[in-house]
């Protein structure tokens, strides 16, 4: 996958998460604006990411993203080889301000849209516990991209982390791993 089909996966992801609120229905709840995290890419360190699902990568830097502001920030680590089925490796994790993204959506139905995605996602999807309000795991196999992802209702955020790799199914619980630390440092 080039990387623009890389972030175009992220968007689409983001998209449908919108979608899925807006399919449950409207619930008002005054929430206050998240907090978005100023450098994204101090949630996940290239250490841990390499110790976790790529150790025999060379991972630089994450390269974040200011694309997504007001909404959201991004940070993306990429490494080789490059491979004609799925390009680069890449990791990326994403922080979306839940109020901006949902607005007027109560934090019950941004869980309830979550947990959705678990419920009729692939065969591969599942609900994850043990991190934020509501958090899933789902792969999609013709892009190669694996994402854990959560809610956390008290920082109205809304946290993914995306695997994009031939054996990103086989690192599902790395993944999750990832998604974990990465939400201690929130």
């Amino acid at each position: 996958m080039n990387p623009s089909g890389k972030f175009h996966m992220r968007h689409l992801a983001i998209g449908l998460l919108i979608a899925l609120a807006q399919f449950v229905g409207p619930a008002m709840n005054n929430v206050t604006a998240g907090t978005l995290p100023k450098d994204p890419c101090a949630l996940l360190t290239a250490a841990e990411i390499q110790t976790a699902v790529a150790p025999n990568g060379k991972i630089g830097n994450g390269v974040p993203a200011k694309d997504m502001l007001p909404l959201g920030v991004n940070c993306t680590y990429t490494w080789g080889p490059r491979t004609k089925e799925w390009g680069e490796s890449a990791l990326s994790i994403t922080v979306i301000d839940a109020s901006k993204a949902w607005p007027g959506r109560g934090s019950d139905v941004i869980e309830e849209g979550l947990l959705l995605k678990a419920k009729t996602g692939a065969p591969n999807a599942a609900v994850i516990s043990g991190v934020g309000d509501a958090a899933v795991f789902t792969y999609a196999a013709g892009s190669f991209n694996g994402v854990a992802e959560a809610y956390f209702k008290a920082k109205d955020v809304h946290l993914s982390v995306q695997f994009h790799e031939g054996d990103a199914l086989q690192n599902k619980e790395k993944l999750i791993a990832l998604l974990k630390q990465a939400s201690a440092k929130l």
